[in-house]
C-alpha cells in the first residue's frame, strides 16, 4: 500500500475495505466478472436495479431486504 492510499484509508476505513475486497473477488472469479460486467454494462441505474431485483428473486431472496441487513439503501 502506498502512502495515498493509506491516507485514503484512514479517512475512509470502509471504502478501503471494500475496494480492497471487491479486487480480490475480482482477481479470484475473473470470469464472473466479465460476466456481470457484460450483464451490466450499458444499462442505466433502473435498469441494473430491476435486473438485481429478478436475480434475487429468482434464488428466492428479497434484494431489499438484503441490503437492508448489511445498512445499504438501495
Amino acid at each position: 500500500m502506498d502512502v495515498f492510499s493509506a491516507m485514503q484509508a484512514m479517512q475512509n476505513p470502509q471504502m478501503a475495505l471494500w475496494q480492497y475486497t471487491m479486487q480480490g473477488m475480482i482477481q479470484q472469479h475473473p470470469q464472473e466478472w466479465a460476466q456481470c460486467q457484460q450483464m451490466f454494462n450499458g444499462k442505466s441505474r433502473t435498469e441494473q436495479m430491476k435486473t438485481l431485483r429478478k436475480l434475487y428473486k429468482d434464488k428466492g431472496a428479497d434484494l431489499d431486504a438484503v441490503a437492508k441487513q448489511y445498512g445499504v439503501n438501495l
